[in-house]
């Protein structure tokens, strides 16, 4: 998770209410591995580009998202633990180059660089997240907290590959970056944790293996 923080953030006019209380001071995302399975299909338009897609499930399961403190409680870290589980919608073109020798081989492999789009759907993006604290404090947030992410996302893609044209199948290890636009942030009426945020978006780095 990336975040925008507002003007606001840094404010230190003592909390009047209930509000300003809840609202962070301080705020760190805590990085995470996920899986994700999924299928790949081509169109050729032309000998080195193809349109792309490559829909996917990420499993994700429920981890902690960020570490944050309030207003409320200055000096105690806290985590906020989610539930996900995210359907990957990409959809790129393929710049491939011809097939060239290695390793001793004839036509063994090529590279190949992907641009595109994406769209994200969270299944569980209307669950409610739970807050942690360490066993040395006691938090005024409720341990059961609101859902604060909003469940659909949109983005831009960018990733790199190498595909190795073997006797029975095709093997292509790919880095991409994904880059979330949507804000993501939800506002709770009652709670509003993330109130001292413009913006929170989503990145991911994907490390995939495509077997053809």
């Amino acid at each position: 998770l990336a975040f925008n923080r507002a003007n606001r953030f840094l404010a230190t006019v003592s909390p009047t209410s209930i509000g300003k209380a809840y609202s962070i001071i301080e705020v760190n995302p805590i990085n995470n591995l996920y899986y994700n399975l999924g299928l790949v299909g081509t169109l050729k338009l032309t000998k080195h580009v193809l349109l792309r897609a490559n829909p996917t499930l990420l499993i994700i399961g429920t981890k902690n998202v960020i570490d944050f403190k309030i207003k409320a409680s200055p000096t105690l870290s806290q985590k906020l633990n989610v539930s996900s589980s995210i359907i990957h919608l990409p959809l790129a073109f393929k710049f491939q180059s011809d097939r060239y020798n290695g390793f001793r081989y004839t036509n063994l492999m090529r590279h190949y660089l992907l641009i595109g789009g994406k769209f994200d759907f969270d299944l569980a993006s209307n669950k409610a997240g739970k807050v942690n604290t360490p066993s040395t404090g006691i938090s005024v947030l409720p341990v059961t907290y609101p859902s604060v992410l909003k469940g659909t996302d949109l983005g831009a893609e960018i990733g790199v590959g190498l595909s190795f044209y073997l006797r029975y199948a095709t093997i292509s290890p790919e880095v991409k970056f994904s880059y979330g636009f949507r804000d993501l942030k939800k506002v709770s009426p009652s709670i509003p944790l993330l109130s001292n945020l413009d913006k929170v978006s989503a990145n991911f780095v994907y490390f995939t293996i495509h077997i053809e």
